[in-house]
């Protein structure tokens, strides 16, 4: 995808552009840039539909998207609209005087800014009624009037607490949310007190951090799932209106989705809730793929897996963005190969943003250019693929986000052990527990909050034949976040409460390992209540052999297996019974990887009739040997430059 998201009448008012930017600007609305644009790969392009100031002060920019819509559409290429979280409150409160209601208030009543140097632009509060129905007119617009394919929501969040919404409209929503989840009779169960005024609580601070590490007010946690219910909710309502003014048109958000912050607490995104709608998303996170001096694997494939869990594609930037006539805002310092070989081998069927005046124009080099070429050529290996991996690493809501500092770095640096081991997982949440049969390991990293519910199923999937690896203080708490009397699936992992050794056990036809913690070899930041594990810190663990033994243990028949260097990271996926891809990528830039062995295990229903692996870095498909032994399918890929897919094919 291509983006030339910025209005120019936006970039006047920001300032800080090449005095000539509005020629340049000028020159991507031509039939020439949508050409050029093509041969570089995209078949989309992102471009202004309303930034925030208004229908009336955004009029030109709104017919110069009219008329590039048409253009578009005759030369094949999609057309998105960018649509702004922000209010321009030296426009917008004279065009739509009502909209002084529509913002988030922080505690003090203050509007809150986009920025401290872009104070023109208050947060829009999605909640308010008002709000919603300008959201809609603009819908109308772009999708019903111009004829854009997709709609392009930034900002998809909530800005931090307790910058959050402090208005009388938001304490009536907010003491709604919290009764219509604690009727009568559960009240004084969970919050103390059979009847009580419910208002968005207050943290007696103006600004962030707030000075402690994990959500223990009952109210505050009811908050942090208001905050995620509702912006999931507002974003299904644009997702519904959108369809039905085109059924065919799609809908694309940028939230904040970096998997090493606690992003359900700092911004309301969670995941599973707001993924569950839309179709794309983008992510602004600054993981760039490479493999470090002192062994760190540092990518953005934890990303990636969140939007597969939910079956959505996320696009990064794959060229560093910028404006014209200043120095890359998004500085991209890694290669250009390697970002591109991690989106095709790990994002689903999608590269990202590779194209526009949004980075500069600026076209990738001729080697990276082969990776976007390939990517089109054999675009048959990305589509219908349904991810195959079969360890899971949970992620549940009352864990990871009310105790992110207690939790996020167990469960980033177990991730970072099958990494590097070579073995693909995947990242489940808290409603994906109802269908573990998909799995046959999970892993339980720290995991300290899980309800009676969410056990049971936990339980069953061992006793079933399923494999659980549990470290820390795993099950010690409820949903809530209170202390069980000992560990919740002590059934299970054959212990009551934290062992200070490792434990094996066995139930019913499964296994349990229970580890007493993650070993840091670099100690990780101190608790804070947002909390971010920067990889810096993403360092392998001192006891990375016994994570990876105790998941070993517990897998049953295991259908695919790599021996790869720990520079090399694995994705596995599946076409219905036609083939079995394993996508390979080398973050190690100085030397390729050599004699990487795989093993697929023979299916009896459709027997492998050839395995071929494919490269843009090599001019042909080359065909493996295989060997089998004992039902098991050996290949062994020579090399491995960037990247390659290795297809069974049936």
């Amino acid at each position: 995808m291509a983006s030339n998201m910025e209005a120019l009448s936006f970039v006047r008012r920001r300032g800080g552009q090449a005095a000539d930017y509005e020629e340049h600007w000028k020159r991507e609305q031509s039939e020439e840039a949508i050409l050029r644009l093509k041969t570089q790969g995209a078949n989309a392009i992102l471009i202004s539909l309303m930034k925030g100031a208004g229908f009336r002060a955004e009029a030109e920019d709104i017919e110069a998207a009219r008329r590039f819509v048409g253009l578009a559409h005759r030369h094949g290429m999609k057309v998105g609209g960018y649509i702004g979280a922000s209010i321009f409150h030296e426009t917008m409160f004279d065009e739509e005087p009502d909209s002084v209601h529509w913002l988030q208030r922080d505690e003090l009543g203050r509007p809150v800014h986009y920025n401290p140097s872009q104070t023109f632009r208050y947060m829009a509060n999605r909640n308010h009624p008002g709000y919603h129905d300008f959201v809609k007119r603009v819908l109308k617009l772009g999708v019903g009037e111009l004829g854009m394919d997709f709609v392009h929501f930034d900002q998809m969040m909530w800005w931090r607490l307790p910058s959050a919404s402090y208005t009388e409209g938001d304490h009536k929503q907010f003491a709604a949310f919290v009764r219509a989840r604690y009727p009568a009779g559960r009240m004084k169960e969970r919050f103390g007190y059979p009847e009580m005024i419910l208002r968005v609580p207050e943290f007696g601070f103006v600004s962030p951090p707030l000075p402690w590490s994990e959500v223990v007010n009952p109210l505050m946690q009811e908050l942090m799932h208001f905050r995620s219910q509702t912006l999931a909710d507002r974003f299904r309502e644009y997702d519904e209106y959108i369809h039905a003014l085109n059924p065919e048109a799609a809908l694309q958000a940028n939230p904040h989705l970096d998997p090493s912050s606690n992003n359900g607490v700092m911004y309301g995104v969670d995941v599973p809730r707001l993924l569950a709608h839309g179709d794309t998303f983008t992510s602004e996170e600054r993981n760039e793929p490479g493999f470090t001096a002192d062994g760190r694997l540092i990518s953005r494939i934890r990303t990636y897996r969140a939007g597969r869990a939910m079956g959505k594609s996320i696009l990064f930037w794959q060229q560093p963005a910028t404006i014209v006539g200043r120095p890359a805002h998004h500085v991209l310092a890694s290669d250009q190969r390697l970002r591109l070989a991690e989106a095709m081998a790990f994002c689903g069927n999608c590269l990202g943003l590779t194209a526009g005046l949004d980075v500069g124009n600026v076209p990738f080099e001729p080697e990276a250019q082969k990776y976007v070429d390939f990517y089109w050529k054999r675009n048959s290996l990305y589509r219908n693929a349904e991810h195959a991996a079969e360890v899971a690493v949970l992620r549940s809501f009352a864990s990871t986000e009310l105790n992110g500092s207690g939790v996020l770095p167990s469960v980033v640096l177990f991730e970072q052990s099958l990494l590097q081991a070579g073995i693909p997982f995947a990242t489940i949440y808290d409603r994906h527990l109802a269908d573990l049969g998909r799995y046959k390991v999970l892993v339980l990293a720290n995991q300290d909050a899980l309800s009676d519910e969410q056990i049971s199923r936990i339980e069953r999937f061992v006793r079933g034949g399923g494999g659980l690896v549990a470290t820390g203080a795993t099950s010690r708490l409820n949903e809530w976040r209170l202390r069980r009397p000992r560990l919740g699936l002590s059934a299970v992992l054959g212990v009551d409460s934290e062992p200070g050794r490792v434990v094996r056990n066995e139930a019913g036809k499964g296994r349990a390992v229970t580890i007493p913690e993650i070993e840091f070899a670099v100690p990780p930041p101190p608790p804070a209540l947002y909390y971010t594990f920067r990889n810096e810190f993403w360092k392998l663990p001192k006891n990375h052999a016994t994570l990876i033994d105790a998941v070993k243990w517990v897998w049953n028949n295991p259908e695919f297996t790599v021996d790869a260097p720990e520079w090399v990271a694995v994705e596995v996926s599946r076409q219905q019974d036609s083939a079995y891809l394993a996508h390979l990528v080398n973050y190690r830039l100085t030397e390729p990887a050599l004699n990487i062995e795989l093993r697929l295990r023979a299916g009896a229903a459709r027997p492998v009739r050839e395995v071929v692996a494919e490269s843009p870095d090599e001019n042909e498909p080359r065909r493996l040997a295989v060997s089998t032994a004992g039902g098991i399918l050996t290949v062994k890929l020579p090399r491995l430059d960037r990247y390659a897919v290795v297809s069974f094919r049936r």
